[in-house]
C-alpha cells in the first residue's frame, strides 16, 4: 500500500507543475509567458502526502528554488491506478521574492515506484515584484520514488501587477 501510494505520490509531484487551470488573470500590467524547469528530491510525509524541494530556472524569475507539498486527494478515472491530488508549489527567486501556485494534478504510476504527472496550475499568491500577480498554466512532470527524485516542467501565462 505505502509503495502504491509512494507511485501516486510521484505521479502527482510529476503532474502538479504541468498544467494550468483556466483562471483569469486580473492583474494590472501585461501577460508575459512563464515556463520553469525544476528537479530536485520528493518525499512521502504520510500516507497521503509528500513534500519536495528543488531548484531550477524559470523565465520572469531567474535561478529559483521550489518547496511544495501535495495532499492526496482521491483516485482518477484518468489511468489505471490515477491518483487525484492538490500541489501547493512556492518558487522563490535569488533575490527573496516568491510566487505560489497550486495544482489540481493527475498522476499516473508508469513502473514500480515511478509516475507521470500533469495538471492545472493558478497563481495564489506573490511577493515582492510578484506581489499581485495572477496566471495560469499547465504543469508535467514526473517522480522516482525509488530514487527519490521529481523534475517538473510548468508553462503558461503570468498577469505582472505594477503597482
Amino acid at each position: 500500500m505505502i509503495k502504491k501510494i509512494g507511485i501516486v505520490a510521484t505521479a502527482i509531484i510529476a503532474g502538479a507543475g504541468l498544467v494550468v487551470g483556466g483562471h483569469a488573470a486580473f492583474g494590472s500590467g501585461p501577460q508575459v509567458h512563464f515556463r520553469a524547469t525544476l528537479a530536485g528530491s520528493v518525499a512521502m510525509t504520510s500516507q497521503t502526502t509528500l513534500s519536495f524541494i528543488g531548484a531550477g530556472t524559470a523565465t520572469q524569475m531567474g535561478r529559483i528554488t521550489n518547496a511544495g507539498s501535495i495532499v492526496i486527494t482521491g483516485s482518477d478515472p484518468s489511468c489505471p491506478n490515477a491518483i487525484a491530488n492538490v500541489n501547493t508549489e512556492t518558487l522563490t527567486t535569488a533575490g527573496g521574492d516568491t510566487l505560489t501556485i497550486v495544482s489540481q494534478d493527475i498522476a499516473c504510476p508508469t513502473g514500480p515506484g515511478t509516475v507521470h504527472g500533469t495538471g492545472q496550475w493558478h497563481v495564489t499568491g506573490g511577493t515582492g515584484r510578484f506581489a499581485g500577480t495572477t496566471g495560469t498554466g499547465v504543469a508535467d512532470g514526473g517522480a522516482d520514488f525509488n530514487a527519490g527524485t521529481f523534475t517538473m516542467n510548468l508553462t503558461g501565462t503570468l498577469e505582472m501587477s505594477h503597482g
